[in-house]
């Protein structure tokens, strides 16, 4: 029945890629492919009427599903490569005079080599000599059998996606770009058929859809990249603001939480910033799996992470807060070293704490420095707390212009021996002369100046005020002057300097000026505050220890600062009168005191009664509201002119109270 032995190899090869259906069922797509391009390309033997580019087209559609199977589900660029590469290899081959056959069998071959993107396997070329030669000519159609037999039985492994770029893929593109446009070209001289013709239009379309594709794909891209956070892969800063910008544009209450790691700064310095940018990168995915799908977590820079909860309340968010630090209490393994990390947590809300994002970041930035203050690990935003409202901001703007317009003045607290009530000395306190909120006192403005970086500035006006001021006192002209000292001042390596310089420019004796420390501002850095302290007391001044008992110091630093004097927090010496702690705490200071050698003062003395435990247990000085309030420099000299020898006569009954 068959005309000739081709027909029956062909069938034979039909046959054939069936029975490989039996062996490998997952791969039948492919395998039917390929049957059915043999058993097409044998119909003609058997009598029917049939051209062979439907064998050929078959054998493109199981080349085509070879591809799939081995790279899986291609994007859009590798597709327009295959349809460029297909149509431009047929318009060239129509228009060289191959037929249909010819035409579809290179299209075949050269848009399955641009679809895997140039990467060839055995499937492929076994599929593509087999698709040749059912294209170039029927009477070799039959050699074309074990080649696809060969296909169907053989299967490439999977490899999943080619790479995104090979210079092979801009290669082809440039060339079937350029033989489209030849033949277009050529179309306007030269007859060109009309397949090749339409062929060449496809191919210039495809690649102006590829153009497309490539250009939309790169501004996503490049927009997502804008977007993430490269080390963690979270979402950076802009990410955060635009989430949260949309929650509140929707509406609702929501929560934003702002994670700070404790701790990563010392790592940091110990380890590299390479160990760093490691930790960090191990925190993305922990601090990932603590949060809700729908929730936004972003790295806002360093070692700073932000989560927008959505709907969220102050109960969500503080639970939202414990899962975040839970997930950072298993360590972290960097260089074979074990590190723990820890996180402070600050929460605002809205719109109970702002109503736009960076009013909110604000706010939660402030909860969070809070928190670490506290060490309580997470805080929600109290503006009681907050010390950078608007408010606090335009006055520190203020403060600049007050030192330099003369705004400040000084203040000046009498301190008298006890019990004789001789007056030795004064405290120089600064007050603020402000044209719209009248006399301020240092709480308002001086944790400002320490803020702003204005603590040298205003501790050299006081400081050339006071002994210009105090020098000048004909009233009494041996009158000693006390000057406080900030934490930045003592950090200065320049200060004994420019305490020398002010003490010669004003003639004034070094020993009857006395420098005031808090307890606080030498456990701040010991080694350098006492360099510079034992310079300034190189100059012949006076050293004091100021609010001994309220701060942490240690005992050891008595000993090692070269002090003067001792000064009893006034929060014990306000209930010396009426609490047993607070007495016996005075009675012990004064003691050590004395031991030490120094000279004992107690601040805040404001009653009779305070004064006499004082002058009973030693002490040797006392200053308060039961002697004067503090008092300007016109005012002083009048005061210790008046000055009675027995302070208790001055008593006013609200001291006395």
């Amino acid at each position: 029945m068959l005309d000739d032995v081709s027909g029956a190899v062909l069938l034979a090869g039909c046959a054939g890629c069936l029975a490989t259906i039996r062996r490998d069922p997952g791969g039948w797509p492919k395998r039917l492919a390929l049957a059915a391009a043999l058993g097409l390309a044998a119909l003609p033997s058997l009598g029917a009427s049939i051209p062979l580019w439907p064998s050929v087209l078959a054998a493109g559609v199981a080349l085509t599903i070879c591809i799939l199977h081995r790279f899986g589900r291609l994007p859009w660029l590798s597709l327009l490569d295959g349809v460029m590469g297909a149509s431009s290899a047929a318009a060239v081959t129509a228009a060289l005079g191959g037929d249909a056959e010819l035409a579809i069998a290179a299209g075949t071959v050269v848009g399955g080599m641009a679809l895997s993107r140039w990467q060839p396997s055995l499937g492929m070329a076994l599929i593509g000599a087999g698709a040749v030669l059912l294209g170039v000519d029927g009477d070799v159609a039959f050699a074309a059998a074990p080649f696809l037999v060969a296909a169907a039985w053989h299967s490439d492994p999977a490899v999943g996606p080619g790479p995104e770029f090979r210079w092979t893929v801009l290669a082809a593109i440039i060339a079937f770009a350029t033989a489209a446009l030849a033949l277009l070209g050529m179309g306007q001289f030269t007859m060109l058929s009309d397949t090749a013709g339409a062929l060449a239009i496809v191919t210039f379309l495809a690649g102006v859809a590829r153009a497309a594709v490539t250009v939309t794909d790169r501004l996503r891209e490049s927009n997502a990249r804008a977007l993430i956070d490269d080390l963690t892969g979270l979402g950076n800063r802009r990410h955060l603001l635009e989430r949260l910008q949309a929650a509140i544009d929707r509406g609702g209450d929501l929560a934003l939480l702002l994670i700070d790691l404790d701790g990563f700064k010392e790592l940091n310095d110990t380890l590299g910033h390479h160990a760093g940018d490691e930790v960090l990168r191990q925190i993305g995915p922990r601090l990932g799996g603590a949060v809700r799908h729908h929730d936004t977590l972003a790295r806002l820079g360093g070692d700073e992470f932000a989560l927008v909860l959505t709907p969220g309340d102050e109960a969500a968010a503080s639970t939202a807060g414990l899962r975040l630090r839970s997930a950072l209490e298993e360590s972290f393994s960097v260089e074979d070293i074990v590190v723990h990390i820890d996180a402070s947590v600050g929460i605002a809300l809205f719109p109970l704490h702002a109503a736009d994002p960076l009013g909110l970041l604000q706010r939660a930035d402030v909860a969070m420095y809070e928190a670490k203050r506290m060490r309580t690990g997470h805080e929600v935003y109290l503006p009681a707390r907050d010390r950078h409202s608007r408010e606090r901001l335009a006055l520190i703007g203020e403060l600049r212009e007050a030192i330099d317009a003369g705004q400040l003045v000084l203040h000046y607290e009498p301190k008298a021996a006890v019990p004789a009530g001789t007056v030795r000395g004064v405290e120089a306190l600064v007050r603020w002369k402000h044209p719209r909120r009248g006399l301020l006192a240092p709480g308002h403005f001086l944790p400002l100046a320490e803020q702003s970086g204005l603590t040298r500035a205003l501790t050299s006006f006081v400081l050339d005020r006071a002994l210009h001021e105090i020098g000048g006192l004909h009233a009494q002209p041996d009158l000693a002057v006390a000057v406080n000292l900030g934490p930045a001042d003592l950090l200065d390596l320049g200060l004994p300097t420019d305490v020398a310089r002010v003490l010669e420019r004003c003639a004034f004796p070094p020993e009857r000026l006395t420098l005031e420390v808090s307890e606080d501002v030498i456990v701040a850095d010991p080694e350098r505050t006492l360099d510079v302290l034992g310079r300034l007391r190189a100059l012949g001044l006076r050293l004091a220890l100021d609010d001994f008992g309220a701060g942490q110091s240690s005992l050891a630093h008595l000993t090692s600062l070269s002090l003067d004097e001792l000064k009893i927090d006034r929060s014990f010496v306000l209930q010396v009168a009426h609490d047993q702690g607070s007495l016996a705490i005075v009675r012990s200071i004064v003691d050590l005191g004395h031991r030490l050698q120094l000279r004992v003062v107690a601040e805040g003395v404001a009653t009779a009664r305070a004064w006499d435990l004082l002058a009973e247990y030693g002490c040797d000085e006392a200053q308060g509201y039961l002697l004067a309030r503090p008092m300007p420099a016109d005012e002083l000299g009048g005061w210790l002119t008046r000055h009675a020898v027995d302070p208790r006569a001055r008593a006013s009954p609200e001291a006395s109270k």
